[in-house]
């Protein structure tokens, strides 16, 4: 009974202050509230402690009933000069994207343009035989064999540049990688960027525009979504919110050319506002109809939302459970930036959360897609259905005590043992010879394992055998720091090991 009477009075608040969007915009912040209330409040109140929380520099979150608005606001700075965000502040939207390109596709296949179950090799251009059996709905849904941690080296490759061809380049490749060796065989679901590339590139062969242009034309355009962008370049132009990297749980800006990867743009590289997206979320829980405009029929809003198998992957959405509700959500996450959305589709009710600051420490262990703005947006919903919260998990600050502890432990135990190797191959050596022999071949045995270190880190830095330790150089740079300076110290440990052994001789 509370839970109705909260959602009913959510819904009363909304039609209140509706008229009011005129007077409240003009600040760029829009707040869908009625002053005071309490559970807006609370609200506000709960973003706040988890802002300080989680140190998240700033924060935009909409929600949305059906085809209202229900509330709307930006918390936080949005850059280091101190700009606040605002609901038409534009963050990184990361794998969200996905049901961007998804109602893309829906689209041209309601328009006749595409047919989900055709093999794939109708729309691409490529002679390798796993075209031929793969078909589009297996790459919505995610059932085609491809896998996440092969696209690593594409992610990598395809950064520099904007150049219009970048999204065929980089679908041409995964082609290549994926197709090439594809057998016609059933497959599990398995997350893979490399799926939403080649949709975005059929998108393009299809419809005869970029991926960018259909986009903005077809879905940006008809749902009102004026600070969403196809490019990084356009989104820094109207305000884009500055990302950032914790380095030992401080907050850096960052800069670096993995910002944006064009050639990933249908997969997770868009931009938009917690005020677009809430039209994008009513048009999800409207039959695809927003204010006027219809971007897709209900029926190709259910495919959307509908998973082939129970926990698998539906069309740029998954489900799950809050508190034992049956949500459909999706994280986003791109390097300085993370987002978490969700709909309760019996509530017809759907959250929007946005950050501006992502490292790996954000995900939780063993978890990697729940991070801290699903947590966030899980508090939002759990509040709404006057349930507790549930923020019991490790805060940021708590994380990095657990990490810079242990780096400071590891780092004082290798200093130590450095020290006293050091101390022991430039003081006098032991006259008993026997004891000396057995101690020689632990000296050997020490020697390799000192410079094992390096040498893997050495292969793995100067070449791309294992993509994802770049990834992980990008995401968490303070902590691969830290790893590369205790294995040159192990090696120097190495070399005095060497000095004795030579010494002995």
């Amino acid at each position: 009974m509370k839970t109705r009477k909260r959602i009913i009075a959510i819904i009363l608040c909304g039609l209140f202050v509706f008229p009011l969007f005129a007077s409240t915009r003009s600040d760029g912040n829009m707040q869908v509230e009625r002053p005071g209330t309490p559970v807006y409040s609370e609200l506000d109140a709960y973003i706040a402690r988890e802002m300080k929380r989680q140190r998240i520099p700033g924060l935009a979150l909409a929600i949305v009933q059906k085809d209202r608005i229900l509330y709307l606001k930006g918390y936080g700075k949005a850059d280091s000069s101190g700009r606040p965000v605002t609901v038409e502040t534009p963050f990184g939207l990361g794998s969200i994207g996905k049901s961007i390109t998804a109602m893309a596709v829906l689209q041209l296949a309601e328009a006749g343009k595409i047919d989900l179950d055709a093999p794939i090799q109708r729309y691409i251009p490529t002679k390798y035989n796993g075209a031929a059996f793969i078909t589009v709905r297996q790459l919505l849904n995610q059932t085609s064999g491809f896998t996440q941690i092969s696209t690593f080296s594409n992610t990598l490759s395809s950064v520099n540049g904007q150049k219009e061809d970048a999204i065929e380049n980089n679908a041409l490749s995964y082609a290549e990688k994926f197709l090439k060796h594809a057998k016609q065989t059933e497959h599990p679901y398995r997350y893979s960027n490399a799926n939403y590339v080649l949709l975005g590139y059929i998108v393009q062969q299809v419809s005869g525009q970029s991926y960018g242009d259909y986009v903005k034309e077809h879905i940006f355009s008809p749902l009102s979504m004026n600070n969403s962008f196809v490019t990084l370049d356009e989104a820094s132009e109207h305000g884009l919110a500055t990302p950032y990297r914790r380095i030992f749980g401080y907050n850096v800006p960052y800069d670096g050319p993995y910002v944006y990867i064009p050639g990933d743009a249908p997969a997770g590289y868009l931009y938009t506002s917690a005020e677009d997206m809430s039209h994008f979320l009513i048009a999800q829980m409207n039959g695809g109809r927003y204010e006027d405009h219809t971007v897709l029929s209900s029926e190709g809003i259910r495919l959307m939302q509908t998973e082939p198998v129970p926990g698998t992957y539906a069309m740029g959405w998954m489900t799950g459970r809050i508190n034992g509700m049956p949500v459909i959500g999706q994280p986003g996450g791109s390097i300085g930036f993370q987002a978490q959305t969700y709909i309760v589709p019996e509530q017809q009710l759907g959250v929007i959360v946005f950050a501006n600051v992502l490292d790996a420490i954000d995900s939780t262990l063993f978890k990697s897609h729940i991070i801290t703005s699903t947590h966030i947006a899980s508090g939002v919903i759990n509040m709404l259905n006057d349930q507790p919260t549930g923020g019991s998990f490790l805060s940021i600050s708590q994380k990095y005590w657990l990490v810079n502890g242990l780096i400071f432990l590891l780092s004082a135990w290798l200093l130590y043992t450095t020290a006293r190797t050091a101390k022991r191959c430039l003081g006098p050596l032991s006259s008993d010879n026997s004891g000396y022999y057995k101690l020689s071949i632990q000296v050997i045995s020490k020697i390799v394992l000192n410079f094992a270190g390096l040498f893997i880190i050495l292969t793995l830095s100067m070449t791309q055998v294992v993509p994802v330790w770049h990834i992980a150089t990008i995401y968490q740079p303070d902590v691969i720091s830290w790893l590369k300076i205790m294995i040159v110290l192990m090696a120097l440990k190495g070399s005095l090991e060497m000095i004795r052994l030579v010494r002995a001789i």
